[in-house]
């Protein structure tokens, strides 16, 4: 079975309708905040896809003011403390030897390379990062510092998609807990 959390009422229902017409029959999907995961479901499941809210700043479109007006640093505030929570409720659902990929539509490192610096902080050497290589040539490794503080070394495997015209802004890390 693949469970589907979503919290916002029109999107679950988008969701669920989507679902219905693939006739995607082993998805059970839940309206419910995603930080409550990990305690529902402690250490559940094998995989866990953490497509994380975000600033969307990698969605920016040149010359057009609609992709950026709702925009703001305070935005990022905001968003970086729900994707902590977030990221930590995903990695107490994983079971030992589980994977996480966690993503965002951020280029902000507080929405991204932060966040999983932060869950390293809370949860020690129960997690690694899994290196990632792509032959994208819109492809970057994450950042191995910000504002002059060093991330953890291993942080700097995960991948930043640069926008093009097939992808808009990405970035990715997939996260292991360690037995």
């Amino acid at each position: 079975s693949i469970y589907a959390v979503e919290v916002i009422k029109s999107l679950y229902y988008k969701l669920k309708a989507n679902l219905e017409t693939l006739e995607a029959t082993c998805v059970e999907i839940y309206l419910m905040d995603g930080r409550a995961a990990g305690k529902r479901w402690p250490e559940r499941f094998d995989r866990v896809l953490l497509d994380a809210p975000y600033s969307s700043e990698a969605r920016f479109v040149k010359g057009d003011s609609c992709s950026w007006e709702h925009w703001s640093p305070r935005k990022i505030r905001e968003t970086s403390r729900k994707q902590k929570r977030l990221i930590t409720s995903a990695f107490d659902a994983l079971k030992l030897g589980g994977l996480m990929l966690y993503c965002t539509c951020s280029f902000a490192p507080e929405e991204n390379e932060c966040i999983v610096q932060n869950l390293i902080k809370r949860v020690g050497n129960s997690v690694s990062i899994v290196e990632l290589s792509s032959d994208l040539p819109n492809a970057r490794m994450a950042l191995k510092e910000w504002n002059g503080k060093p991330f953890r070394k291993d942080i700097g495997s995960g991948l930043r998609i640069l926008p093009d015209g097939l992808f808009d802004g990405f970035f990715m890390c997939p996260i292991r807990k360690n037995d």
